[in-house]
């Protein structure tokens, strides 16, 4: 675990769907990471080196309004250029890395991917 302003992350380079993500961290008294500004979006990205990882936002509940797992505020995004698109069903959200400007992508949530936990 690593603190952060106020938090403790993570970070898993397991790969796991999302759905096995969340319960991962729930089985730690954690979840799936919210992210709320740009200084938080950094950190959690530069934990996974530049690889890929998922965070706690999706919108598998209605379909274009994403909402995080752990039911605090969507007050910051960072989506990559035309995302969030939903291409074939896309519904729960990664990280694109340090190469891709901290950005974000949805993407299948039986996609896998590494994971950070926030707690």
């Amino acid at each position: 675990w690593r603190y952060y302003k106020g938090y403790c992350y993570k970070t898993s380079n397991t790969c796991l769907t999302w759905k096995r993500a969340e319960s991962a961290c729930a089985v730690m008294s954690s979840g799936l990471v919210s992210v709320h500004n740009h200084e938080e979006n950094v950190f959690i990205q530069q934990q996974h080196n530049g690889e890929k990882s998922w965070v706690g936002l999706s919108d598998v509940t209605t379909e274009g309004q994403f909402v995080w797992a752990d039911g605090s505020p969507t007050n910051f995004t960072n989506w990559a250029p035309n995302q969030p698109n939903d291409y074939k069903n896309q519904d729960c959200v990664h990280t694109l890395g340090v190469n891709y400007g901290y950005k974000w992508n949805d993407v299948p949530c039986t996609a896998c991917h590494n994971y950070t936990c926030k707690q």
